[in-house]
């Protein structure tokens, strides 16, 4: 596999994550990262603890997900700022952004917080 390609199974998973189904997005990716090496296992974590984030979100589990984002950048901060066609600083700040100012235990997820527009991945060319 080329550094800049990606096996069938990730462009099922980005289906997913950008349509919100983050637990299924997560299931598909967790077989493409098993057969990863090196950085694309990095990369592929790091937008697995992504999905997961916005899973544990969705169901009013803050605690679980900022839990999850802080592995996601984590795993990110080992990358450059483009790898595999995403541009991870831009996600990154995606993410941050979204997630802007909540916290455990002073953040209610009310339902306009949960009408809140996530972010989506999109590979540049």
């Amino acid at each position: 596999m080329a550094s800049h390609s990606h096996p069938p199974e990730f462009f099922e998973g980005l289906r997913l994550f950008n349509r919100g189904f983050y637990f299924e997005c997560h299931d598909v990716w967790e077989e493409v990262w098993g057969d990863a090496k090196g950085k694309n296992k990095v990369f592929y974590q790091a937008l697995i603890m992504s999905a997961v984030s916005l899973y544990h979100f969705g169901n009013d589990n803050l605690e679980g997900a900022l839990s999850c984002l802080q592995k996601a950048l984590k795993q990110f901060s080992q990358l450059p700022q483009t790898f595999l066609g995403l541009n991870v600083g831009n996600f990154v700040e995606e993410m941050m952004e979204f997630y802007r100012g909540m916290s455990v235990g002073q953040t209610e997820i009310t339902e306009e917080l949960l009408r809140k527009p996530r972010p989506q991945i999109e590979l540049e060319a």
